[in-house]
C-alpha cells in the first residue's frame, strides 16, 4: 500500500520537503554526505512530513515554511533510527543495510546527531518559540521512552499499559507533535489545535501497533527487517506481551529461552507464532490497533471537510491496513 493517495492534497510541498532534505544535509567532510545520501535515497514513508502539511494546510496556512518544518520532522524520525539501529544491533534498514551496519556505531551515532543539529537550525530560524518548544519536548519524551524500553529489556512481567506508554513515546509522540506543529502554522484555537495533536497521537498507537504484527507476519523484502526482529532483539511487543499473559509454563519458558537464545532459527521463531496465534495474540493486536485509529477519526470531527481532512481520515485506515 502507498501514501500516494493521501498526500495529493499536498503533493507539491511534500515534494519540495524532499528538496529541502536533498540539499539541506549537506557537509564539507565527505563521508558524512555519503552517509546521509545513502539515508535519504533509502526513502521511507515521510509519513511525518506529510502528516505536517496535512495538518498545516487543513489548518488554513497558506505559507511558504511548511515543507522546510515537513523535513525538520524527517530529520528528527531519521536521527532517532540511527541511534535506535545502535541500540537494537539492527543490521537492515527499510530493506537494506544499514548505517550501522555499513559504517559501525561511531558514525551511525554521529550521523543521527548532524540531522538533530540541521533540524534545530531550521527550527530557529522559523523563530516560532511555540514549535520549539514542541519539538524539544517531543525529542524528551522520546529519550526517556527509549530508555524506559531499556530498562524493560526480555522484561516477561511488562504489562500492556506500560508497553502502550512505550510506544506513546517512541513513535506516537512525534506524529503527535507534527499535526501540533501543523496547527501552530495555521494559527487555530487552542481546541483545534488540541484536537490535531490527538489525531496524530492515537494514529501513532494505531500504527505502532500495526507494525508489531508487521514484525511476525510480513515477508523482509516488503517490510524492509528481519521477520521476528523484536523478538531477535529481545522486545516483548503487544502480540507477544497479551500470549504470555493466557501462556502456560511450558510455553512461556519456550519463549524465554527463544528470546535469550544467541539465535532464533525458523523452527523456534514458529513455535513462538504458534504461541501467539493460539492466545489471539495477533488478533487482540489488530483490534486494538483498530480502536485507536477509530480514536483518531473522532477527533477530527469538529473540522468542516476538506480533502485534507479526507486524507487525515484515510491514513487512519492506512496504518491499520498497510502490509509494509
Amino acid at each position: 500500500m502507498s501514501l500516494s493517495p493521501y498526500a495529493i492534497p499536498v503533493a507539491k510541498e511534500l515534494e519540495a520537503a524532499e528538496d529541502v532534505l536533498k540539499t539541506t544535509l549537506t557537509s564539507e567532510v565527505p563521508l558524512v554526505t555519503e552517509v546521509v545520501q545513502y539515508i535519504i535515497q533509502n526513502g521511507g514513508k515521510r509519513l511525518r512530513p506529510l502528516l505536517t502539511l496535512l495538518a498545516a494546510k487543513h489548518s488554513g496556512y497558506r505559507g511558504d515554511a511548511g515543507p522546510r518544518l515537513a523535513a525538520a520532522m524527517e530529520m528528527i524520525h531519521t536521527a532517532s533510527l540511527l541511534h535506535d539501529d545502535v541500540v537494537d544491533d539492527a543490521s537492515l534498514r527499510r530493506g537494506k543495510a544499514s548505517a550501522k551496519a555499513k559504517w559501525g556505531n561511531s558514525i551511525s551515532i554521529l550521523v543521527g546527531d548532524f540531522f538533530w543539529c540541521k533540524m534545530s537550525r531550521i527550527i530557529v530560524d522559523h523563530g516560532s518559540l511555540r514549535i520549539l518548544k514542541v519539538v524539544t519536548d517531543t525529542i524528551t519524551k522520546t529519550t526517556e521512552a527509549e530508555i524506559l524500553e531499556i530498562t524493560r529489556h526480555s522484561d516477561f512481567s511488562i504489562d500492556e499499559e506500560t508497553y502502550l506508554k512505550i510506544i506513546g513515546g517512541k513513535t506516537a509522540c512525534l506524529l503527535a507533535a507534527c499535526c501540533q506543529v501543523g496547527a501552530i502554522l495555521g494559527e487555530v484555537s487552542e481546541n483545534y489545535e488540541a484536537a490535531l495533536k490527538r489525531y496524530g497521537y492515537d494514529l501513532g498507537i494505531a500504527f505502532q501497533l500495526a507494525d508489531d504484527i508487521l514484525d511476525y507476519v510480513s515477508e523482509e523484502a516488503l517490510f524492509g527487517k528481519h521477520k521476528g526482529g523484536d523478538l531477535r532483539e529481545g522486545k516483548l511487543t503487544f502480540p507477544l506481551i497479551v500470549a504470555l499473559r493466557r501462556a502456560d509454563g511450558e510455553e512461556a519458558k519456550l519463549v524465554k529461552n527463544a528470546m535469550l537464545g544467541g539465535h532464533i532459527g525458523a523452527e523456534n521463531l514458529k513455535a513462538v507464532l504458534d504461541i501467539i496465534q493460539r492466545y489471539d495474540g495477533m488478533e487482540r493486536t489488530r483490534e486494538l490497533s483498530a480502536r485507536y485509529a477509530e480514536k483518531a477519526k473522532k477527533h477530527l470531527e469538529p473540522f468542516k471537510g476538506s480533502l485534507e481532512k479526507e486524507s487525515l481520515l484515510g491514513l487512519a485506515d492506512y496504518v491499520v491496513e498497510r502490509d509494509e
